[in-house]
C-alpha cells in the first residue's frame, strides 16, 4: 500500500497544483507538503524487503533512501526560492512529476523499465525548460529552445543505447556455448555513450553549460541534480545486475578511468576560460562528473564509495550555487546590459554562498567534498601516479576558474562607493537630475536558506563519518568490486 502511494500520490499533487498554478502561493504550499508526505513515506517503508506492483519488483534499499531523502529535500528547496525567484507558470506539477517519477525509478528492479522511464523524465524536463514566469509577456528564446531541444535528443538517444546494451546482456548466457563471442564490450561502449549522454561526460558534455546558462536556476538544479545523479545512481545498479561486464572488460574499465580524467581536465579547463557565471559553473559540474566516473570506472572500494560520497556532496554544492546565482541574478536597478562585477558587496550571503558552493564542489577543506575528492585521489594513487597527477592538475584549474570568476564577478569595486561628488550644473532642476536607484536589502528568508545550506556543507565536511561509514556499508556488498 505504501508503495502504491509512493508512485499515485505525487502524480494526483502534481494534477491539483497544475489546476492551481496561477494561485503561485498555494500551489507552492501544496508542492512542499506534497515533498514532505513523499520523504515520510520513504522513511516508513522497510528496508531491502522486495514487493510485487503490477507485475515488477520494487524493493528500497539504504543508499536509495539516502539519496531519495536528498532529493526531495532539494525539490522542497527549489520550491521555497521560487517565493523570492521568477518560476515557470508550470514549475511546480513538473517538479512534482520529475520528484515522483523518480522515486518510482529507483525502487525498480528491471533495468529496462528503468531506462524508459529514465526517458520519460528527461521529456517531462524539456516542459521546464521552455517555460516562462507567470504573466510573462514574452516568448520563449530561440537559445532556451534550441536547448531544451538538444537536451530532448540527447536523452532520447541516451535511452535508446541503454536498451540495447540490456538486450545484448540479457540475451548473453555464459558457459552455454563455449565458442560464442561475448558481447561485454560492445555493451560497456553502449552504456558508456548512454550513459555519458545522461551524464554530460566528454564528449557529450556541451548541453549541460548549456543548460546552466538558459533554463531557470531552479530547472537546472532539478536536473542536474535529481535526474543526473539517480542516472549515475542507475549506473551502479546496472553494473551490481550484470558485474560481467565489469570482469570481462579489464582494458574497457580503463578506458573508462581515462575518459573520466579527461572530462574532468576538458571541464576544468573550459571553465577558466568562460565570462559568464552561469556557464562558468556549469563547466565546473562537468569536471565534477570526470571526477566522479573515474571513481566509478576504477570499480575498487576507494573509488566507488568516494564517487558515491562525491555524488551525495555534489547534491548540496550544487543546491547551494544555484540558490546563491540565482539571488545574485536579483535586479538592482541597472540595466540588463551592465555587466555588474560587485556581487559579494551587494549580495554578501549570495556571494559568499556562491564562492562556499564551488569550494565544495571542488572539495577544498573543511567543506563537504574533501572526504569524497580525498577517497578518489587514494584510488587514482592506487592505479597510477599518473592518473593522481593528472586529477590534481584538473583540481587546480577548476580552482583557478572559481578563482577568476569570484575576481570578475564578485570582488568588483563597490559601485555606490565609487561614485564621486555631484556637480550641480547652473539652471539645473530636480527634473534633470538623474533618479537615485533604490537597493532592496537581500531577502532575509533567501539569505536564511543560503546560510543553512553553507552550515550543511561545513558540518559534512567537518564530520562526514556517519555518511561515509553508510556508503562503505554499501559498497562491501556490491558483487563487481575489485579486491
Amino acid at each position: 500500500m505504501l508503495y502504491a502511494l509512493l508512485i499515485l500520490f505525487p502524480i494526483a499533487m502534481a494534477a491539483s497544483s497544475f489546476v492551481l498554478r496561477k494561485q503561485a502561493g498555494l500551489a507552492i504550499v501544496l508542492g512542499i507538503v506534497t515533498i514532505i508526505i513523499q520523504a515520510a513515506l520513504v522513511w516508513w517503508l522497510p528496508i531491502d524487503r522486495p514487493v510485487r506492483l503490477l507485475g515488477l519488483t520494487l524493493v528500497l534499499a539504504p543508499l536509495v533512501r539516502l539519496f531519495l531523502l536528498a532529493f526531495f529535500a532539494i525539490a522542497a528547496t527549489s520550491l521555497l526560492v521560487t517565493y523570492a525567484v521568477p518560476h515557470g507558470e508550470n514549475y511546480i506539477p513538473v517538479a512534482l512529476l520529475i520528484v515522483g517519477l523518480i522515486g518510482t525509478l529507483l525502487l525498480l528492479q528491471e533495468p529496462f523499465t528503468i531506462a524508459l522511464l529514465l526517458v520519460s523524465a528527461g521529456v517531462i524536463a524539456v516542459l521546464a525548460i521552455v517555460d516562462l514566469p507567470i504573466g510573462s509577456p514574452g516568448l520563449v528564446g530561440r537559445a532556451v529552445i534550441a536547448t531544451a531541444l538538444k537536451y530532448l535528443v540527447l536523452m532520447v538517444m541516451a535511452g535508446v543505447m541503454m536498451y540495447m546494451a540490456f538486450v545484448l546482456i540479457t540475451i548473453y548466457a555464459p558457459g552455454t556455448l563455449p565458442g560464442r563471442v561475448s558481447p561485454s564490450r560492445l555493451t560497456l561502449a553502449l552504456m558508456v555513450v548512454g550513459f555519458g549522454l545522461r551524464l554530460a561526460i566528454v564528449p557529450f558534455h556541451s548541453w549541460l553549460p548549456d543548460l546552466a546558462e538558459h533554463a531557470a536556476p531552479m530547472v537546472s538544479l532539478l536536473v542536474i541534480t535529481v535526474i543526473n545523479t539517480t542516472s549515475l545512481l542507475f549506473l551502479v545498479q546496472s553494473l551490481q545486475f550484470f558485474p560481467i561486464i565489469v570482469f570481462e572488460n579489464d582494458r574497457g574499465m580503463t578506458i573508462l578511468m581515462i575518459i573520466g580524467v579527461i572530462t574532468a581536465l576538458f571541464g576544468a579547463a573550459l571553465a577558466v576560460a568562460q565570462d559568464g557565471m552561469r556557464r562558468a559553473i556549469g563547466f565546473l559540474l562537468v569536471y565534477n562528473t570526470g571526477m566522479i566516473l573515474f571513481g566509478l570506472a576504477t570499480a575498487s572500494s576507494d573509488g566507488l564509495a568516494g564517487a558515491l560520497f562525491e555524488a551525495f556532496s555534489q547534491l548540496i554544492a550544487t543546491t547551494l550555487l544555484f540558490v546563491s546565482m540565482a539571488l545574485l541574478e536579483r535586479p538592482d536597478g541597472r540595466p540588463g546590459n551592465v555587466v555588474r562585477r560587485d556581487l559579494l558587496w551587494r549580495w554578501p550571503v549570495a556571494g559568499v554562498g556562491l564562492l562556499g558552493g564551488g569550494a565544495a564542489l571542488l572539495g577544498l577543506p573543511p567543506l563537504s567534498g574533501f572526504a569524497g575528492k580525498l577517497l578518489l585521489y587514494e584510488a587514482a594513487g592506487r592505479q597510477g601516479g599518473i592518473y593522481l597527477a593528472l586529477l590534481l592538475l584538473a583540481t587546480g584549474m577548476a580552482a583557478l576558474a572559481l578563482t577568476r570568476l569570484a575576481r570578475e564577478r564578485l570582488f568588483g569595486a563597490p559601485e555606490d562607493l565609487a561614485q564621486g561628488e555631484r556637480i550641480e550644473l547652473l539652471g539645473q532642476t530636480e527634473l534633470d537630475r538623474p533618479a537615485e536607484r533604490r537597493l532592496e536589502a537581500e531577502p532575509r528568508g533567501m539569505a536564511l536558506l543560503t546560510v543553512v545550506l553553507l552550515a550543511l556543507c561545513l558540518a559534512i565536511g567537518l564530520y562526514p563519518q556517519p555518511l561515509l561509514e553508510a556508503i562503505q556499508d554499501v559498497v562491501r556488498g556490491l558483487s563487481f568490486v575489485r579486491v
